[in-house]
């Protein structure tokens, strides 16, 4: 894998000591086995495996405030994960990690920026930069970006304001749409490389003006957009994924199996799956508590509705987990193994895709925005559609063949029936805006469950939804997923951020703003 000398650090000094002086001896023991120098065709899509590699990082993080509670017999929570106390330490990776692939993309960037012949590569890499931004931002709120890359022309650079940012974002998707809308035929060179799209050139102008409307929902009326209108060519119409040819071996399996399933040489990953069983709140939007839907409950966890769950931080005696994990589904025959699962469901095997962008999360976006006028288009149907499309995902198998024991269309009817009087299941007794996006963030909330729950995290803060009835509440479990150890000082006991990672105050302290875990938000949030 290519590695480049100057490895994006925020201080920028590391690699730089003494390494004139050591030129010239350099010269002399080049190691051909590794290239210090690559191309964007081969650096792209490394960044955009990498992007897909850091789904499951991301979600883990959300997800543990949001779907996850601890199970017995292991130990690896610890003190910031129970209790929200989180330190600089805390999810560290998740910065590290992103502008790690942000180097590649932004090396990528550069070396196409002047070359028409190599167009392409640079407006997907630009559409991959403002997913990774975008990830960032909502997790750290401002940070380094005008002056982020410049090496040793910049060691200490400023953190942006976080709504610059996504002005800016925006406004490198509008070209990247422009151009995908014009350059309908893209190189066969493109093309075979492409690991996303196949070099759909429409699909990669709708994934972009997807991620456009993901901008302007979040930052309207808090973020001064260039242009706030999101392009006729319509939103993604299937699920966004990476596919480079993940395969059963050491390195190469798809992230999410890799990390909650089995590791290639067919071991479990042990404790680590186990230490997770779902809460009490979110089984409630399954087994009838709030919303009957047993359909898609057999094909989110291992045991359907049978499966342990928990509240947060409750330790006295806490169900023991489910090996693998709780969202990998037992096989219909025989004992679960490595070679024997069922290959639907969230995490579904070692050859998986890796889902980035969900086209349910587009309906619900579309949906959204047509209830604040930001879209046309009719509120339910599309809300409809978004429900329908998470059934659809979760029902795909392996190889991306959907195989269902209903069609989406019976399924959507069956749901609807059995919550006939729920307003979060049918759109027409949501008769307020507040009420219709409850709605939509609920379901939401429901499709992004283990897959994105970064994603449910940041639609709670930016929402109020999924509601949830007091904090610690001891007296109904359902009612709430918020720690019941909290030492949080914000009204509902959650923490608004993480704080950034010791090594910014370590090497750019100069430049790091100063937060607080319990009361700095993200600009976006409620």
């Amino acid at each position: 894998m290519f590695k480049k000398l100057l490895k994006y650090t925020l201080i920028g000094a590391v690699l730089t000591t003494g390494f004139s002086s050591c030129e010239k001896a350099l010269d002399i023991n080049d190691n051909p086995n590794s290239p210090t120098e690559s191309t964007p065709q081969l650096v792209l899509p490394q960044a955009i495996v990498g992007t897909s590699r850091l789904v499951p990082t991301f979600s883990t993080y959300g997800g543990r405030i949001m779907y996850f509670a601890n199970a017995g017999g292991v130990s690896g929570w610890g003190n910031g994960f129970l209790d929200y106390n989180y330190s600089t330490g805390d999810n560290a990776a998740l910065w590290t990690n992103t502008y790690n692939v942000l180097m590649d993309i932004a090396y990528t960037l550069k070396n196409t920026e002047a070359d028409e012949n190599l167009a392409a590569y640079h407006q997907a890499a630009q559409v991959f930069w403002v997913y990774n931004f975008m990830n960032l931002v909502d997790t750290y709120n401002d940070i380094p970006y005008s002056e982020a890359f410049k090496g040793v022309e910049n060691l200490y650079p400023k953190y942006d304001k976080a709504q610059d940012i996504y002005a800016d974002l925006a406004a490198r998707l509008d070209k990247s749409i422009a151009y995908f809308k014009t350059n309908t035929t893209l190189s066969q060179e493109f093309t075979n490389g492409d690991i996303v799209f196949k070099g759909n050139a429409t699909n990669w102008a709708r994934f972009a003006n997807t991620l456009k409307l993901k901008l302007v929902i979040k930052g309207k009326g808090k973020v001064t957009f260039a242009s706030e209108t999101i392009d006729a060519v319509g939103l993604i119409t299937d699920d966004v994924q990476v596919q480079p040819g993940f395969a059963k071996l050491d390195g190469k399996q798809n992230p999410m199996w890799n990390t909650w399933a089995y590791v290639a040489s067919g071991t479990s990953v042990g404790t680590w799956g186990t230490q997770f069983i779902p809460t009490y709140f979110v089984i409630g939007f399954y087994d009838g508590y709030k919303i009957d839907d047993n359909e898609r409950a057999k094909v989110t966890f291992a045991n359907g509705l049978s499966v342990p769950k928990n509240q947060l931080g409750y330790q006295d005696d806490p169900p023991t987990g489910v090996s693998p994990s709780a969202w990998v589904l037992r096989p219909t025959t025989g004992s679960i193994s490595a070679s024997n699962y069922r290959g639907i469901g969230i995490i579904k095997g070692p050859t998986a895709a890796q889902p980035i962008v969900l086209l349910a999360e587009a309906k619900f976006l579309a949906a959204e925005a047509a209830v604040r006028g930001i879209l046309s288009g009719d509120a339910k149907t599309l809300f409809e559609e978004g429900i329908a499309a998470s059934y659809t995902y979760l029902n795909k198998n392996e190889v991306g063949t959907f195989a269902g024991a209903m069609s989406a269309a019976d399924y959507l009817a069956l749901y609807l029936d059995d919550n006939s009087t729920s307003p979060l299941v049918n759109f027409s007794l949501a008769t307020t805006d507040a009420q219709k996006l409850e709605a939509i963030i609920t379901q939401k909330y429901i499709a992004f469950n283990f897959l994105f729950g970064h994603e449910a995290w940041n639609e709670y803060r930016r929402t109020g939804y999924p509601s949830i009835k007091g904090a610690n509440n001891t007296s109904n479990y359902y009612d709430t997923f918020v720690s019941i150890g909290s030492v949080s000082t914000a009204p509902d006991k959650l923490p608004t951020r993480l704080l950034y990672p010791n090594t910014e105050s370590a090497y750019n302290g100069d430049n790091v703003p100063t937060v607080n875990k319990f009361s700095s938000k993200i600009f976006w949030a409620k």
